[in-house]
């Protein structure tokens, strides 16, 4: 004869197993989503830059726009690369080191010209490298962005 008490039945948490379970689950979740240093410093270098300066040329038309998430950033520049950015954490403020392409046309099929880029934010001002070693020479671009909206 079987006990009809123990058909059915089903084990479960106590209570207290369960808000421990919860109570885990929240401080993890916390410390997952928790901004770092590295997250608050990527922020700052999100959105558009209008270029001042450059050892290339005048160009006040030139815009950069910084996205993403995280520590790593996407940077877009209207006349042609971008960037894919890591930022780092360093003593002298917010930097972000990458690699990117110039999207180039050449006479028979558009080319993808590589090169490496670093950024060093300083205040308002956001100082950029790309070195370029194409065929052979190294070439070095350094600029100088504002913020577009403050009326770089």
């Amino acid at each position: 004869m079987t006990d009809s008490r123990n058909r059915g039945f089903k084990p479960s948490f106590s209570h207290s197993a369960k808000g421990m379970v919860f109570l885990f689950l929240a401080v993890a979740s916390l410390f997952v989503l928790w901004p770092t240093d590295v997250h608050a410093q990527a922020h700052e270098m999100l959105g558009d830059w209008q270029q001042l300066t450059s050892n290339a040329g005048a160009c006040p038309q030139c815009r950069i726009n910084f996205v993403g998430d995280g520590a790593r950033l996407r940077v877009a520049a209207n006349n042609g690369w971008s960037a894919d950015v890591e930022v780092r954490d360093s003593d002298s403020g917010t930097s972000a080191v990458g690699q990117g392409t110039w999207r180039m046309r050449a006479a028979t099929a558009p080319v993808s010209k590589p090169f490496s880029i670093d950024f060093k934010l300083s205040g308002q001002r956001l100082y950029m490298t790309m070195v370029d070693e194409a065929n052979g020479r190294r070439r070095i671009v350094k600029a100088v962005f504002g913020r577009a909206w403050l009326g770089a």
